[in-house]
């Protein structure tokens, strides 16, 4: 079975695989190609296609099955990358590390947590306004991130201090603090809680590090995060 052979394969690197995993974990992968020389899925959540490939002859078959008006190609090996970029078209680039919590009991709430909850629509303004990675998403993604129930907001004294989300490939992602609610472990607060409720779906609890990010490297190994030596690389048209 496709499935058997993809997991097994791509659970001999999980830090590095976890992504392709989540996807398979949570049934919306579609498998195109698994053997041990590699493995490459269709996700129909992000209608993302995501590759790890170990052989060059075999990453010709697999690259040659995705359409091309495919929109976003997530590749574990930079070797592909410039051929990917030609094929498609692709007009940008993002490379990342995976960091995963790879404990199974869950994080340790801590008695000075604010009040944290999810978000509702009313909060779309909000995000887009605070968080800064939105060149990559819009007002719609965040409404639809929304209503996934994956977004959550840390209250101080009612007021909203900070926010975390699931992203649409089951990543944990936009952490954002406010500028004067840091230095107060907020954005600790928020991934404790992320964590938590990946765990409690039976998921990965796992999120990406943009290359050079070195403040959220430094507070996801503090947590107990293992962080992927090798680089995942998002090519985006």
């Amino acid at each position: 079975m496709k499935e058997d052979v993809a997991v097994k394969v791509l659970s001999k690197n999980l830090v590095l695989n976890v992504d392709i995993l989540q996807c398979i974990k949570r049934g919306s992968a579609e498998i195109m190609f698994a053997s041990d020389k590699g493995v490459m899925i269709y996700d129909n959540i992000s209608e993302a296609y995501m590759m790890n490939i170990e052989d060059k002859e075999i990453a010709k078959t697999m690259i040659n099955q995705i359409p091309q008006e495919a929109q976003i190609i997530v590749t574990h090996q930079e070797q592909y990358c410039e051929l990917l970029i030609k094929k498609f078209k692709f007009k940008d680039k993002m490379i990342c590390s995976n960091s995963v919590y790879t404990k199974d009991v869950p994080m340790e709430v801590s008695k000075a947590s604010p009040e944290i909850r999810l978000l509702n629509r009313d909060y779309i303004g909000f995000v887009m306004e605070h968080y800064s990675k939105k060149d990559l998403c819009n007002a719609e993604y965040i409404g639809e991130r929304i209503d996934a129930g994956v977004i959550y907001g840390a209250f101080i004294d009612g007021e909203l201090g900070g926010f975390i989300g699931g992203h649409e490939e089951g990543s944990i992602g936009m952490l954002e603090v406010l500028p004067k609610f840091r230095r107060r472990k907020i954005a600790t607060h928020l991934i404790v809680k992320a964590v938590n409720e990946m765990l409690k779906k039976g998921l990965y609890a796992y999120g990406q590090i943009e290359e050079g990010n070195e403040a959220s490297t430094k507070l996801q190994k503090g947590l107990g995060f293992e962080i992927s030596k090798e680089k995942i690389y998002w090519l985006f048209k």
